[in-house]
């Protein structure tokens, strides 16, 4: 009979919640408990609820116009896990929506929360976007948009990471990949949105304003380690549009080799090879040439140091000749060649005896070293001849004396 009494009691304080339009539950431990069964067996009793049933809802509803109460929210609870002798699975379900209420938000009995989704994989799994004015801290789901190139119009003002396959993009990276990291910047206002694409074989970035309609910039890939191949001291160059290798130059700190990698320790720049200037080139110190050395033209003859295509002026020239300088003539065994001799052989040849003529000169140029000894052998071979016309006219003045002499004494005579 107590029994009884007690439910009519507990039934009507249920009539007269939504009458009262408020309640109170008090004591040390409140509590306001639902219970769920499916039934009475008149042998086993209570029947027990099954995974799957709804063990209850809590809805806000509103009264309209139409004459009943319409729910706006509700708040319900499903049993997800296998029901056991003392105890079962549940989880609590927001539900929000009009015309039909559909569930927001979802906590597992393992303390998972789903937005958009029942059945969350992470502490915390959102389908759909979300955005943050504050700190934000923990891991981020990527999702499977593997085969759309979404333009920057639909991104705004967000972070977006999603799985994207490289067939998926308009245009591609040059990337050997199938699918990989796509994150996605869009700061908002002026900014231009930017892509970064994580391959297997490298990372690639583009960038586009932030209202347009498609991506138009190439994509250009951001060098690593795995791009750039060189070797200690080499200065870098580019091998290609995005990869880097060794130059012809090394460069230790110290001292700079061009086509070799061990410049001589004795030169600051050291060049194992051809070198040309179209410009020009001061050299402020000393400047030492091995080989040949060609001034105005790129071919240097054969036995010969230095070539020059053009005039040469200079205040002072000094010519250092191997062979030994004409002294030889005034040696006393040395043959004079008598002026006959020297008279005919320019009637005959044209030039003097033991100079070029003009047609080698023509031909084969003039060797400063060789053109001044044979001069000065000449030279010197004309002071012999002028010292002994010297002697011959001094003798022919004693003569001429003598005789002047002798005839005044005749004359005085008569």
């Amino acid at each position: 009979m107590k029994t009884n009494v007690l439910k009519t009691c507990l039934f009507l304080a249920v009539l007269a919640f939504p009458l009262l339009g408020s309640a109170q539950i008090t004591g040390q431990n409140p509590l306001m408990a639902t219970n769920k069964n499916n039934g009475y067996d008149a042998v086993t009793g209570k029947k027990p609820v099954e995974q799957d049933d709804l063990l209850g809802r809590y809805q806000v509803r509103g009264w309209v116009t139409d004459g009943f109460y319409h729910p706006g929210a509700e708040i319900r609870s499903i049993v997800t896990g296998p029901v056991q002798h003392d105890g079962f699975a549940a989880n609590l379900q927001l539900r929000t929506g009009f015309p039909d209420l559909v569930t927001r938000i979802a906590i597992t009995a393992e303390g998972r929360v789903g937005v958009g989704t029942v059945d969350p994989d992470f502490d915390l799994d959102v389908v759909g976007n979300t955005h943050t004015n504050g700190n934000f801290f923990g891991r981020i789901h990527f999702d499977d948009n593997l085969s759309i190139d979404a333009p920057p119009s639909t991104y705004t003002d967000e972070a977006y990471f999603e799985r994207h396959q490289l067939s998926g993009f308009g245009t591609a990276p040059a990337s050997t990949t199938v699918d990989g990291g796509l994150f996605t910047l869009a700061p908002g206002g002026a900014s231009q949105d930017h892509q970064l694409f994580f391959a297997d074989d490298g990372i690639f970035h583009r960038r586009e304003a932030a209202a347009a309609g498609s991506w138009g910039n190439p994509w250009e890939k951001l060098l690593s380690s795995g791009d750039i191949n060189g070797t200690p001291n080499q200065v870098a160059k580019f091998t290609g549009p995005s990869s880097l290798g060794d130059s012809h130059i090394y460069d230790d700190g110290i001292r700079i080799g061009i086509h070799t990698g061990s410049p001589d320790v004795n030169f600051d720049v050291d060049i194992k090879g051809d070198t040309k200037a179209d410009g020009s080139l001061t050299v402020t110190g000393s400047a030492f040439v091995g080989s040949a050395l060609g001034v105005g033209t790129l071919s240097v003859p054969a036995g010969f140091k230095l070539a020059v295509d053009g005039n040469v002026i200079c205040e002072e020239l000094r010519v250092l000749l191997s062979p030994s300088w004409p002294d030889y003539v005034f040696a006393k065994d040395y043959t004079l060649m008598p002026l006959e001799a020297v008279e005919k052989a320019i009637a005959v040849e044209g030039h003097l005896p033991g100079i070029p003529s003009a047609q080698e000169i023509e031909a084969d140029g003039l060797q400063i070293g060789a053109i001044t000894a044979n001069q000065q052998e000449k030279i010197e071979e004309a002071f012999l001849h002028l010292i002994e016309m010297n002697k011959q006219l001094q003798a022919l003045q004693q003569e001429n004396a003598l005789l002047k002499e002798r005839l005044e004494r005749l004359e005085n005579r008569n």
